[in-house]
């Protein structure tokens, strides 16, 4: 399944958010942890596709259409071997949750999408506390917002309730990293 390229990662990250994420979450995932004052180190370096370059620093994400600060414009945690990135969204006051899942020398993204069999594993690990919603403003659209305890998140991540994308991302390490072409087949 061929989610998002991952390279398109860091372009998510500068714009904000996806214009209306399906499902959005009460709060930064997962909860009663503690934001990671960097970004991990192995994240950091340049990463590029074609013309658009995205440079990642100990704190920061910098590309031509702006500069995102960790802490500010986004938080990272950390639970069950994933780097979890949460995301205010200005519309609802919810969270958007990316899922950056690490293999080896490679990582892939992962987000939670609005499908049945997630919602259905939802309502049942989280009895009332998957409720439908709608946006304010013209037109408005439809979410589910979710607020799982940290022990209902770990379950999620574990179980694997995200979907991750196709390609795997070499891990800069502080290098550059060409994302066209370069990551080997997933298994």
């Amino acid at each position: 399944m061929r989610l998002v390229p991952t390279a398109v990662l860091f372009l998510v990250i500068l714009t904000g958010s996806s214009c209306n994420p399906k499902v959005q979450f009460a709060g930064p995932m997962p909860p009663s942890r503690w934001d990671l004052p960097n970004i991990p180190s192995a994240y950091r370096g340049e990463y590029g596709t074609g013309s658009d370059r995205w440079v990642v620093g100990k704190d920061s994400i910098f590309h031509d259409e702006g500069v995102l600060v960790n802490g500010e414009d986004f938080v990272l945690r950390k639970m069950a071997g994933h780097l979890v990135m949460s995301q205010p969204i200005p519309k609802t006051g919810n969270w958007e949750v990316l899922v950056i899942r690490r293999e080896g020398d490679f990582f892939r993204l992962g987000a939670f999408e609005d499908n049945e069999a997630f919602l259905n594993q939802a309502q049942t690990l989280m009895p009332n506390k998957v409720v439908p919603m709608k946006s304010v403003g013209t037109p408005g659209y439809q979410y589910r917002l979710l607020s799982p305890t940290a022990k209902e998140f770990r379950h999620m991540l574990k179980e694997g309730w995200y979907v991750l994308d196709d390609e795997r991302t070499p891990l800069a390490r502080g290098g550059v990293v060409k994302t066209s072409g370069l990551q080997p087949p997933s298994n």
